[in-house]
């Protein structure tokens, strides 16, 4: 994707905290590599155009020294009471940055992240886990909205969470939801995006990540047998075509 500036964005890495865990992931998922640097690759950014930092960890820099931040999905749900000492420390982050209207994507934990910073509430999903290649309805609002142009009404793209905005607050606009999940993506302002889903996966990953929680799948019931999890595997569909879509519009009309 060309572009006629010098950018600078900030990927804040909020997967996880624990070292173990984001190893594990880095190994299965990323075959060896990081999240940040498929980010990166995903996006067609080049080294000096991203930056990532550790969310976990003490963040010294200024949001105002970004042209967007971009924040992915996290092991850990954002939900009110169990939430870590670390996850606290971003929300400050993320209210300096609207502060300083930085454009923001959030996607997934991104999402609930924002909203929590914003003091949205998130829900464990009554209708259960969300997980694999899901359709995806957008609303009037999301095709007008230029994150979503150039795509159908409908599309499908991976998913995986557990969690759920409780509600739209006023201003904040639907911009997309799907049987499972009434809020898939929405708008706040003119450059804050929030997406539940995940544009930035590919069905490698999608699949990586289901060997890794195979038991608590059957253990939920979301797939019964042996049999069930193969056929779910057979599934996942290529999305990569629509999820760099996604990401190149919030490149080129929310940053550039």
């Amino acid at each position: 994707m060309k572009k006629n500036k010098k950018i600078k964005i900030l990927f804040l890495d909020i997967l996880t905290g624990d070292k173990k865990i984001k190893k594990d992931i880095e190994n299965k998922v990323y075959q060896g590599g990081t999240y940040g640097e498929h980010i990166r690759k995903i996006f067609g950014l080049s080294k000096k155009e991203l930056v990532v930092l550790d969310g976990s960890k003490n963040i010294s820099a200024k949001p105002s020294k970004y042209d967007a931040i971009i924040m992915g999905g996290s092991v850990e749900n954002p939900v009110k009471n169990i939430e870590r000492p670390w996850m606290k420390k971003v929300y400050k982050f993320i209210l300096e940055a609207i502060d300083k209207n930085v454009p923001i994507l959030g996607i997934c934990g991104g999402l609930q992240f924002v909203v929590r910073a914003l003091g949205g509430e998130i829900i464990p999903n009554p209708k259960g886990r969300e997980f694999g290649s899901v359709n995806i309805n957008i609303t009037q609002a999301g095709m007008r909205d230029r994150l979503f142009r150039g795509l159908p009404k409908n599309i499908i793209i991976q998913s995986s969470h557990k969690c759920i905005l409780k509600g739209l607050r006023s201003k904040w606009t639907l911009l997309a939801s799907s049987n499972l999940c009434d809020i898939q993506a929405i708008a706040i302002g003119k450059n804050i995006r929030l997406l539940q889903f995940h544009p930035e996966m590919i069905s490698r990953q999608i699949k990586a990540l289901a060997q890794m929680r195979k038991e608590p799948l059957l253990r939920e019931g979301f797939v019964g047998n042996e049999k069930e999890f193969k056929e779910f595997l057979s599934s996942i569909k290529n999305t990569e075509k629509t999820g760099k879509k996604i990401l190149q519009n919030f490149i080129k009309y929310f940053v550039v």
